[in-house]
């Protein structure tokens, strides 16, 4: 069995036992380089996506790999490009230069200037939906097609799918690409009604070879601008543009969606963006302090990671603040007790820091970090018993820590109906009531919110 055949076996194996949207990003782009002394070189296109099969999906690798050679291997994932007219080429995606001047065209599609790639930050909480973005830019229209972002407020879903537009108009400059809020459009659909001028409206989004729709959750409800929406949606996608979309909740959460637009929504990739973890929010507070022109310190860097708990978009008006007050006394380097004395006065202002550490969306991330899951599993619909339990006490803490109601925890864990979640809340009440192994847990997680 030659190379090419043998890793079609492995793959073919591993699109069973993984989920569509790994195998899609992680899986489906490698490719045998050599085996050799019972050394399998495996090859991917990119770096994040070389990492992340090293540190998740090793085994997964190992196994198929072992069972069809018969013999035990050890794997190396190495950043590779191949000339194979069927592999895709793994050169750099990005190469930016600092401070680029927006495109005449980006400008024109409606992007916001530092939306691109060079100013996201990349972290466990996004790096899922950033390995899909780049294959997105290599192969638009034909790599996750339509392509949904959800997740909560200050995530960082605009900027993604902004980066997407500027990266494709950078490499074609004539690509017709247009950011707009789902809002935008059903108020233009409107005004071309009133003015019939329908036709206008039509051209004008079906002609496009790539659109960027902003929170769709705001069509739910308004039939005649689904209606709409669909035509427009189908046009595209049947001729191979792409459709990139964000919402702040699954497709099949929002209500007032037509079903036959979630089925469309989720026949792509779907993937989620949690709020950043500790160290993703310290190379937020760092990257955004050298664009505002300071240096944060370590320990103040520490400091602020510590006590921003919600969003990307709190922690970049933090660190904008923080600049404005350093530069005005002609501080370039920023250090804890600036920092410290800062807030200090804030909370005296009654403008304290954020320290909202019952978000319930970091409350999830905390407990799927804690349980050493993914938060996209911890809210699936496995029934493994370690999954179960992870899953009844992160239901039962969104309950007691963050006081959600029953269905919007229900909601929040895969959209589980309410008497679930009772149960969950009264089993791990019970347990923390008489297993002190299950209290000493709990309590330790709590510690760590």
């Amino acid at each position: 069995m030659d190379l090419i055949q043998l890793w079609k076996k492995v793959q073919e194996e591993l699109k069973i036992d993984l989920s569509t949207g790994v195998y899609k990003v992680y899986i489906e782009p490698t490719r045998l380089l050599s085996l050799e002394n019972h050394t399998a070189t495996i090859g991917c296109n990119y770096s994040t996506i070389a990492d992340k099969n090293k540190k998740d999906y090793y085994q997964h690798f190992k196994t198929a790999l072992d069972r069809h050679t018969q013999a035990q291997n050890t794997l190396v994932f190495e950043v590779k490009t191949t000339t194979s007219d069927s592999a895709v080429d793994s050169t750099p995606l990005f190469s930016y230069q600092k401070n680029s001047s927006p495109t005449l065209s980006a400008l024109r599609s409606g992007l916001h200037p530092k939306y691109t790639f060079d100013h996201l930050v990349v972290g466990n909480s996004n790096n899922f939906a950033y390995a899909a973005a780049q294959g997105i830019v290599k192969n638009p229209g034909l790599s996750y097609n339509p392509f949904y972002i959800w997740g909560g407020v200050g995530v960082g879903k605009t900027h993604l799918m902004q980066a997407i537009g500027h990266e494709l108009l950078k490499n074609n400059p004539d690509l017709k690409v247009r950011y707009f809020p789902a809002e935008t459009f059903g108020n233009e659909l409107i005004s071309s009604l009133k003015s019939k001028n329908i036709s206008s409206f039509k051209d004008k989004y079906r002609s496009l070879d790539c659109i960027l729709v902003d929170d769709i959750q705001f069509i739910a409800g308004k039939d005649y601008t689904q209606e709409e929406f669909f035509h427009t949606f189908n046009a595209l996608h049947m001729t191979g543009k792409q459709v990139v979309l964000t919402s702040d909740r699954r497709p099949d959460e929002i209500k007032g969606l037509e079903d036959r637009l979630i089925s469309r929504f989720m026949g792509g990739l779907t993937v989620d963006i949690q709020a950043p973890d500790y160290e993703m929010r310290s190379a937020i507070i760092q990257q955004k302090a050298a664009e505002k022109g300071i240096i944060i310190d370590s320990d103040a860097t520490a400091y602020l990671a510590d006590k921003l708990l919600s969003n990307t978009r709190d922690i970049e008006g933090k660190v904008q603040e923080v600049a404005v007050k350093a530069l005005s006394q002609h501080l370039s380097v920023v250090g804890l007790n600036f920092i410290e004395t800062m807030f200090s006065r804030s909370s005296q202002n009654g403008t304290q820091i954020s320290t909202d550490k019952l978000n319930p969306r970091h409350l999830i991330s905390i407990c799927a970090h804690h349980f050493d899951l993914k938060t996209t599993d911890l809210c699936g619909s496995s029934r493994q018993k370690d999954l179960v339990t992870a899953r009844h006490i992160t239901a039962y803490l969104l309950l007691t820590e963050s006081k959600l109601p029953l269905e919007e925890v229900g909601r929040l864990l895969g959209g589980r109906d309410h008497t679930s979640i009772m149960h969950a809340r009264d089993k791990v009440t019970k347990d923390f009531n008489t297993n002190p192994q299950t209290r000493s847990l709990i309590n330790r997680i709590i510690d760590s919110l």
